[in-house]
């Protein structure tokens, strides 16, 4: 998860939005939020069954800036917040311990008025787990076995106008942090959480844009190189490469909305070995590799896309007690210039992580 660590910061250091003009600026309020929050923790898997009923408690700090601007309003046709936050649980059960997450966050308004606002809100980047799996301490907890992780969150924040500096805020998220699979036991971490706290306005500021990565044309054609380096819960110790090839088009049907369609081939060195050792398979002659076709939506923040798609093997001769048919991804690209990205991927499987993967994409707009 270090590479992890690496794309998030250099993702925030470079997180501007762009008209390429060399004194054109950007309107940017900063505000400072603080709230309580009470987590459910979701025991999604037999192996993590124990630990049913287990809730938290903790607190969550963000440090937003609101584009608000008319320039910000013409390309993406709504305001929006982002920012950086810190999140922290402690568990009610020891063997979770406590979490720590470092994330970056986007927030556009769905709804707003003058004196309310609904807002959805996604926010990625890395989590500190207090107390992973260890064969001698803790050895019951098979939700995490890393110290560092990846972390992702989903919900929706409701706001209030209390004055002209002052907010009192709603919010649901549903977390989520593991280590994508690259060390075992890796059931993963979900918690649905809510807060309720306030947020006052610090100061607003015009600071200097950067360049703009938002492209006239609707249609893009992506062709990404995917890798990976993974482990698997019954060879603990040992480590497999996991590569492929991922081609899709995506439609822009709104300034920061798109729609996807895509392929993807997948060649997984530990579903090899998870064939070859297991007393069912191992004189089978089964293939390991697989072919998937998916659907699924982007939202796009000029160098930044956030995508989520469903996906299906077409080909799989995995069996169904290993690997289902049915997957889904999260994936963060971040653009170097119009025609080269880089990314990050979740590949999640019967609600469990199977692939995390790095990948360089190419891309043709038209």
């Amino acid at each position: 998860m270090r590479k992890l660590l690496f794309f998030c910061v250099f993702i925030g250091l470079n997180q501007s939005m762009v008209i390429g003009q060399d004194k054109a600026q950007k309107e940017v309020s900063y505000s400072l939020s603080g709230q309580m929050l009470h987590a459910w923790f979701y025991a999604h898997s037999e192996a993590i069954s124990q630990y049913k009923g287990v809730i938290g408690s903790g607190i969550q700090i963000d440090l937003n800036r609101y584009r608000k601007d008319e320039l910000a309003y013409q390309y993406a046709h709504r305001h929006y917040n982002s920012g950086f936050g810190f999140q922290y649980v402690k568990f009610s059960n020891e063997d979770l311990g406590e979490a720590a997450n470092l994330y970056y966050f986007l927030e556009p308004f769905l709804i707003e008025g003058k004196k309310a606002s609904l807002r959805l809100r996604a926010a990625g980047g890395l989590n500190y787990g207090s107390n992973p799996y260890n064969k001698e301490t803790n050895p019951e907890n098979d939700a995490y076995s890393s110290t560092i992780n990846g972390y992702l969150g989903l919900g929706m924040s409701l706001n209030f106008a209390l004055g002209n500096k002052l907010q009192m805020m709603l919010n649901a998220t549903y977390s989520h942090f593991s280590n994508g699979n690259t060390k075992n036991p890796n059931t993963g971490v979900n918690y649905p959480n809510i807060g309720v706290g306030l947020e006052y306005k610090l100061a607003t500021k015009n600071v200097p844009l950067g360049k703009m990565l938002f492209y006239k044309e609707h249609w893009r054609y992506d062709v990404g190189f995917l890798f990976s380096n993974k482990s698997l819960p019954t060879q603990r110790d040992r480590r497999f490469w996991a590569y492929g090839l991922n081609m899709q088009v995506s439609y822009q049907v709104h300034p920061i909305h798109a729609f996807t369609v895509g392929v993807e081939g997948i060649i997984d060195k530990s579903m090899r070995s998870a064939l070859d050792s297991s007393v069912y398979t191992y004189n089978l002659d089964l293939d390991h590799r697989l072919a998937g076709i998916m659907l699924g939506h982007e939202f796009l923040f000029n160098r930044m896309i956030f995508s989520q798609q469903l996906g299906y093997y077409v080909y799989k001769e995995i069996p169904d007690n290993v690997l289902r048919n049915l997957y889904h991804r999260w994936g963060i690209n971040y653009k170097l210039n119009r025609r080269v990205m880089l990314g990050i991927n979740l590949n999640a499987n019967l609600q469990k992580a199977f692939i995390f993967d790095g990948r360089l994409i190419f891309s043709l707009y038209k």
